[in-house]
């Protein structure tokens, strides 16, 4: 499965909601309040990113089972000691 371009362009929802919390930065003054939503931002993203990885690797290893499978060569189960460590 690849990502197509169009997939990298936001939704017209999603772009007006972005234009409207850039206003609402650019117009706030309590620096406070842009480190707490900054930091807040910052988590939501790295969580993000953790889980899209893991989702990643897991299709791929599903993918690869498929595959090794459909050749007949036999994978080991990670739960049987041969772990990569993760």
């Amino acid at each position: 499965m690849m990502l197509e371009p169009e997939d990298f362009t936001l939704p017209l929802e999603k772009e007006l909601r972005l234009r409207v919390i850039k206003k609402e930065v650019d117009e706030c003054t309590d620096v406070k309040a842009l480190q707490e939503n900054l930091k807040t931002c910052a988590e939501s993203l790295m969580k993000f990113q953790h889980l899209s990885a893991k989702l990643a690797e897991k299709q791929m290893h599903l993918l690869m089972a498929d595959f090794l499978d459909t050749l007949g060569v036999e994978v080991p189960n990670e739960s049987n000691g041969n772990s990569r460590g993760n």
